[in-house]
C-alpha cells in the first residue's frame, strides 16, 4: 500500500484539511485500501485540535475533521512513499535535516506541476476567517484530484 504524508506547519489547518479532502477523494472513488494518508506539522505541538475554521470548512465538503489530533513530524511519518509539503520552506527543512527523504518530498504544487500565485506555496490560513479557509480548501481539493490521477497511474503500472 502506498503511504502519502501532507506536512504544513502547525498540522491544524493545511495538512489536516488536506489529509481528510484526500481520504473523501479516495472514498468516493472506491480506492481507500489503495492509499493510506496521514498528516503531520513540522513546528506541530502534539494533541491540538484542528482550527474552527478547519473544522467548518472541512464539514461544508462533508469532511469530519473533530477527531483530528496534529502530530509532529517524525522519523516514523517520514517513511511515506510520498511526503507532500505545503510550501517550499517546508520541503527545504526536511530535505535538510533529513537527507535520505530526498526524492519522496515535493511541495503539493510541484508534483501536480501548478505554480499558482504565491509560487507554488499554499498560503497559510492560520488566524484567517472562514472565507480565507475556504479559498485554501478549494485549492487544496484542485490539487489533491491531480495527485489521485498521478498515483493512479502509478498504482495502475503496479
Amino acid at each position: 500500500m502506498k503511504k502519502v504524508l501532507f506536512v504544513c506547519t502547525g498540522n491544524t489547518c493545511r495538512s489536516s484539511m488536506a489529509e481528510g479532502l484526500f481520504k473523501k477523494i479516495l472514498k468516493d472513488r472506491g480506492m481507500e485500501g489503495k492509499i493510506q494518508v496521514d498528516s503531520c506539522g513540522i513546528a506541530a505541538v502534539a494533541g491540538m485540535p484542528a482550527s474552527p475554521q478547519a473544522l467548518k470548512v472541512m464539514e461544508d465538503h462533508g469532511v469530519d475533521l473533530s477527531a483530528h489530533r496534529a502530530k509532529p513530524l517524525s522519523e516514523e511519518l517520514l517513511k511515506a512513499d510520498l511526503i507532500l509539503t505545503m510550501t517550499k520552506s517546508h520541503k527545504d527543512y526536511i530535505v535538510n535535516k533529513f537527507p535520505y527523504t530526498k526524492g519522496r518530498v515535493f511541495v503539493l504544487s510541484e508534483f501536480t506541476d501548478d505554480k499558482g500565485d504565491e509560487g507554488g506555496d499554499i498560503a497559510d490560513p492560520y488566524g484567517g476567517d472562514e472565507e480565507t479557509y475556504r479559498q485554501v480548501a478549494e485549492i487544496l481539493k484542485e490539487k489533491l484530484e491531480k495527485v489521485l490521477e498521478k498515483l493512479q497511474k502509478e498504482l495502475d503500472k503496479a
